[in-house]
């Protein structure tokens, strides 16, 4: 089929060489000059028709970005079957990953029911659980960033994929998207270097199609002579091809034919690559020509690589979820663990609580029973004491009424004392007041102060907040001028192209549309020039202003730190001398309630030693009837205290059995308590490995993805 199309789109050169030759009255031979040295490569006087016919036709010069050969039309069938293998491939995997899910959950269950009876503490199990939670959350986040980016993997595949099946091999539209593309996902400065070494190579390429040109001038001049050929030229056929259509045919089978099979083979060669970058002469010519060469195997290469990695991609995310509920059913085990240990340890608190309540009351009741007997003892004693006073309490009494004599003259001294020391501490308060006034307006005067200065602070504070957000302006005023001042540096780049392009073409045909056409490139390219000077100067500028900006904001900072720190000074010794005022105030009352205190204490005991004497009369008759009582109860009480003694040495026995048991429960606690902390140890480790693996595959994803891009 390639060679069928090959000899269609020699033959179709060839009749476009002979109405040249006619044209232009130039003798050829068309087997050297046009078939090149390997018989499908194109020769030196196709790439002169193609330089001397773009005047004559009005199209400009453009260069190829790409290679310009369209992709062969069995790509969308291959990708169909990739996307097959892939679905059938994901299946497997599916599969697989449900039994490694499956098994990884009868493996929590069966660690859920050997773990069904560890009991550890609740604050361990819920940091853990918390943690475990936090782990799940980051790969969840993870997850779905691979998600969001396979599916923007998947759109862009997609795309190139419509691009492929939209563009046609030989229309203009579809040139134009493939050129499009590399300037979309590729960056400014690799193309502009691409583009350069392109024009260097197109520029040797015309040295040498000049070199061509003067040698067949030459040959040309020497023709001149023999108008005989040129009209025999005119009359036959060149090389078995004749101007009329019906004759094509025929030349199909002639010795343009060759022998070499370029299926599925890219075109190595310089003068392929060469014929790549000169443009079309006609869309015939052009579709022709893109038809035999085969380059969508770069596309085919770029779509498997995607696809390879799409499907890596989502083996990562099955892995992932996977490893998402793996750690989903742990959290549940945990949890459920964690119920239960709750549960235990509120029972033993209760049961804790319970027999520390029993100890408790048997405590106060052996108290108690204790300080009944001291208070029965301490009663006896008094009552041995009282009867050895009966017979000095005659002699006390004329103590007493002698000592109350003197108390009262006493009190009468210090009533006057204190009256005379009421008085004093009476003007200090006042005075004292006094002060607190003072001080009180001292202090709203300060207040008052830092209010203003906090105003000032508030101001200082919006304007900072106004210059952080002019610079942040400029910033971005910066930013888009650095963007524009790059876009403008490409497009000076491609004007300085396209001169270039245009004045080598000027130097192999001399054409006054094409003089006008480099006068307008120079103008642009001056007007470009100028724009990116002013542009230049703006942004320094910018800078500037954005330098002032910041030495403004650093200035204010500075300034603001110094007044918080005087005020923070200010403050502290107001502070200061309020506490010390205040504890002036607390001491004069501590002693006004102290010598008020001493007053009534001095009162008190004279009305006491009063009630005193009346009370033991009377008490002494109370004592003789207690003292029989007492000898009963003494007796009773005697009885009960050897019963609680029995009965708190069998509650003594019970609650050693109790703390026996309680000490075993523990051991066994913290012996499970440590192997669910190393478990939980176990899994923090996993998924911080798991993490990373993310973190690892993440750069190489966008890596590829970059790659891909610039293809």
């Amino acid at each position: 089929m390639q060679d069928v199309e090959w000899n269609r789109m020699s033959a179709g050169l060839s009749g476009y060489i002979y109405m040249f030759t006619t044209s232009y009255n130039v003798p050829i031979e068309f087997t050297s000059w046009t078939t090149g040295r390997c018989g499908r490569e194109p020769g030196i006087l196709f790439k002169l028709l193609l330089i001397h016919t773009v005047p004559l036709t009005g199209k400009r010069v453009q260069s190829t970005k790409k290679s310009g050969i369209p992709a062969p039309r069995e790509i969308p069938q291959s990708i169909s079957r990739e996307r097959v293998s892939l679905r059938d491939q994901q299946k497997s995997s599916t599969a697989k990953k449900m039994v490694t899910s499956a098994s990884t959950s009868s493996l929590s269950t069966l660690s859920k029911h050997s773990r069904g009876s560890v009991k550890t503490k609740a604050e361990t199990v819920a940091f853990d659980k918390t943690l475990l939670e936090s782990q799940v959350r980051e790969l969840l986040a993870e997850a779905k960033t691979k998600e969001f980016e396979i599916s923007k993997l998947r759109m862009e595949l997609q795309r190139h994929k419509g691009k492929d099946s939209s563009s046609e091999p030989g229309t203009p539209e579809g040139n134009s998207e493939i050129e499009g593309t590399p300037a979309q996902s590729g960056d400014i400065q690799v193309l502009v270097g691409e583009l350069r070494e392109k024009n260097g190579r197109f520029q040797r390429e015309l040295a040498t199609l000049r070199e061509e040109n003067q040698a067949l001038k030459q040959k040309l001049i020497t023709l001149e002579s023999s108008t005989t050929l040129v009209t025999s030229s005119r009359k036959h056929s060149v090389n078995g091809v004749f101007p009329d259509n019906t004759t094509s045919d025929a030349v199909n089978g002639s010795h343009l034919k060759t022998t070499g099979d370029t299926k599925g083979s890219p075109l190595h060669s310089s003068e392929s690559s060469e014929f790549e970058k000169i443009p079309s002469l006609s869309d015939s010519v052009s579709s022709s020509i893109k038809s035999v060469v085969p380059s969508g195997t770069v596309k085919e290469l770029s779509v498997e690589s995607l696809t390879d990695r799409i499907q890596k991609m989502e083996e990562s995310h099955h892995s992932t979820a996977e490893e998402l509920q793996a750690t989903l059913q742990e959290l549940a085990d945990q949890q459920q663990v964690v119920q239960e240990l709750t549960a235990e340890n509120e029972r033993l608190v209760e049961e804790k609580g319970l027999l520390q309540t029993s100890l408790q009351q048997q405590r106060e009741r052996v108290e108690l029973l204790a300080q009944q007997n001291e208070s029965l003892l301490q009663r006896l004693r008094e009552q041995a004491q009282c009867n050895e006073a009966e017979a000095s309490r005659a002699s006390r009494v004329a103590e007493l009424e002698q000592r109350l004599a003197e108390q009262v003259e006493s009190s009468r001294f210090e009533r006057e004392k204190l009256v005379d020391i009421q008085q004093q501490l009476t003007g200090s308060l006042r005075a004292l007041e006094m002060e607190n006034q003072e001080t009180e307006i001292a202090v709203k005067s300060l207040k008052e102060e830092v209010e203003l200065l906090q105003g000032h602070l508030e101001g200082e504070k919006v304007a900072k907040d106004e210059a952080v957000r002019k610079a942040e302006e400029q910033r971005l005023a910066t930013e888009a001028l650095r963007a524009e001042s790059a876009s403008l540096k490409a497009q000076v780049e491609v004007e300085r192209q396209k001169i270039a392009e245009l004045k080598a073409v000027q130097s192999a045909s001399d054409n006054t549309e094409l003089q006008s056409l480099l006068k307008a490139a120079h103008e642009d390219r001056d007007k470009l020039e100028l724009s990116c000077m002013e542009l230049r100067q703006e942004l320094q500028q910018v800078e500037a202003d954005r330098q002032q900006l910041l030495e403004r904001v650093e200035k204010q900072e500075q300034d603001h730190k110094a007044n918080m720190l005087a005020l923070e000074e200010k403050n502290s010794d107001a502070e200061n001398q309020i506490k010390d005022l205040k504890e002036t105030i607390f001491e004069l009352e501590d002693q006004v309630e102290q010598q008020r205190a001493v007053r009534l204490h001095t009162n008190q005991t004279i009305l006491d030693l009063e009630n005193q004497i009346k009370r033991l009369e009377e008490n002494k008759a109370e004592l003789e009837k207690q003292i029989k009582a007492m000898n009963k109860q003494m007796k009773d009480e005697t009885e009960e205290w050897r019963r609680f003694q029995a009965d708190l040495q069998t509650a003594v026995v019970v609650a050693n059995d109790i703390k026996v048991e309680a000490q075993q429960e523990l051991r066994t606690l913290h012996r499970r308590l440590q192997e669910e902390q190393e478990h939980s140890a176990r899994l923090a480790s996993e998924l911080e490995q798991i993490q990373g693996a993310r973190i690892t595959t993440g750069p190489a994803f966008e890596a590829s993805k970059t790659a891909v891009e610039g293809r």
